[in-house]
């Protein structure tokens, strides 16, 4: 009788003999190492291996079996899938104990990239995943809340992100603040985009997410609320949702950790959702950041277990087909495969320039701000500089604040309010502005000191 490490197997007399005896010693091996076989007892087999025409009967010795509560478990199952490269498996202990074991692993057909189709997104805070055994994937960032991408470079992870912004970009319902530790040579090329602030140095957004989210807990507290749901299903002005992406979590410096930790760790209730991604899950900053609740894993192939182990909290994304945009995500308690969409990137914003979408006046307020009040927006200040009501200022703020040229109000250590701040994207603007005026300034200096004759000659 054949034996695996002294216990013994029932013989097998089957045309599928050699796939039973297989699933038998891989079965009698995961059993052994988990100590759930009782020893010593002299030619007694711990089961007998019935060959069917699809699957392998396991009939098993009660005596042998130190747990049987514990053989039959899902837990065992699972691992005994596992070790048989995803057989399904099915147990029942009604006249006995019983595991039935499919000879073949189920097929899954390949996955195929398919291009990124905003018709097909469910809602304006749905972000595009990838296409799955199932069909495509869509996941609304408010259940996601605080997500965690990793993968070796040129597997796909940047390609992912861009998708993932545009998606949110084309709803228009979210906030993006937007810093790819690269200059801004990735994300720089959204920052024209309504809504987004490309922003060359983090520690300044974080230091301003800091304040809106404390702005917001103060909004809270006032209308008896804790969460961003229920505060926009009372209130008439609704507070937006706010995402913060990180391309590459190893190059945050070490003094704006502590900053973005607390965000992550408290600011979903008040609408903030971080996307954190790294190709270095070995670093530092990304293990303390994982510990600080990113609940969404998503794994690019990787190298090591180790390395799936940090992002998704277990190994698998080592075995991963190393196909650029394959990736696993841990959702609902489940592992899911994917294949991430086809997706293009926009052209740089260097390469063509953009007309200015504000009114004449509108540029004299940039540059007023830019000039005179060192990039604040004061609703009163305002409205006396240009000879408005503030009502109009008020208008004015709001209105740029949710097209992203002003940051939401900002607040001092006592919770004061202390006025809007200027964004990238307005502060462009007002020096764009300012050029060209001076530009025409100098070209009427010249014509008025210069006689008629050289007049006549400039035209």
């Amino acid at each position: 009788m054949k034996t695996l490490n002294n216990f013994p197997l029932a013989p097998q007399i089957s045309p599928y003999g050699g796939f039973a005896q297989l699933i038998a010693e891989r079965t009698l091996r995961l059993l052994i190492q988990q100590d759930l076989v009782v020893p010593n007892i002299p030619n007694t087999p711990v089961f007998y291996a019935w060959p069917r025409p699809e699957r392998v009967v396991l009939i098993f010795d009660p005596l042998r079996l130190k747990n049987i509560e514990a053989v039959l478990s899902k837990r065992f199952a699972h691992s005994l899938s596992s070790a048989l490269n995803g057989r399904r498996i099915t147990t029942t202990n009604t006249r006995g104990v019983f595991l039935q074991v499919a000879y073949e692993p189920p097929k899954i057909e390949a996955l195929k990239a398919s291009p990124l189709d905003f018709s097909q997104q469910p809602s304006p805070l749905h972000v595009p995943i990838g296409t799955t055994a199932k069909g495509p994937l869509w996941l609304s960032i408010l259940d996601m809340d605080a997500v965690l991408v990793g993968g070796s470079r040129r597997m796909g992870k940047t390609r992912f992100l861009h998708g993932l912004i545009q998606a949110l970009i084309h709803g228009g319902q979210a906030n993006l603040i937007l810093w790819d530790g690269k200059d801004n040579v990735e994300f720089g090329r959204y920052a024209s985009q309504r809504n987004v602030r490309a922003v060359p140095e983090l520690s300044e957004a974080l230091q301003e997410l800091v304040q809106e989210i404390t702005r917001r807990a103060g909004l809270f507290r006032q209308v008896g609320v804790s969460s961003l749901p229920e505060y926009n299903a009372r209130q008439a002005e609704k507070l937006s949702p706010l995402v913060l992406m990180i391309d590459e979590a190893a190059f945050i410096p070490e003094s704006d950790q502590p900053a973005l930790i607390n965000l992550v760790a408290r600011g979903g209730a008040f609408g903030l959702h971080p996307i954190i991604a790294t190709q270095k899950p070995d670093s530092q900053a990304v293990q303390t950041l994982v510990k600080a609740n990113l609940s969404t894993r998503i794994a690019f192939p990787v190298p090591t277990h180790w390395d799936s182990q940090v992002i998704l909290g277990r190994p698998g994304a080592e075995k991963l087909t190393k196909v650029k945009g394959r990736l696993l995500l841990t959702w609902n308690a489940r592992l899911v495969e994917a294949q991430s969409f086809i997706i293009n990137t926009p052209e740089s914003q260097a390469v063509t320039a953009q007309p200015s979408l504000l009114t004449d006046e509108e540029l004299q307020v940039a540059r007023f701000l830019l000039t005179q009040q060192d990039g604040w927006f004061q609703a009163g200040t305002v409205a006396d500089a240009f000879g408005h009501g503030r009502e109009w200022a008020v208008a004015l703020s709001r209105r740029w604040e949710k097209a992203g040229y002003l940051t939401a109000v900002q607040r001092n250590e006592k919770g004061h309010p202390q006025g809007r701040r200027m964004t990238e994207s307005l502060r462009r603007e007002a020096e764009s502005g300012e050029e060209a005026n001076l530009e025409n300034l100098a070209n009427l200096e010249n014509l008025a000191f210069k006689p008629d004759s050289s007049v006549s000659k400039t035209q």
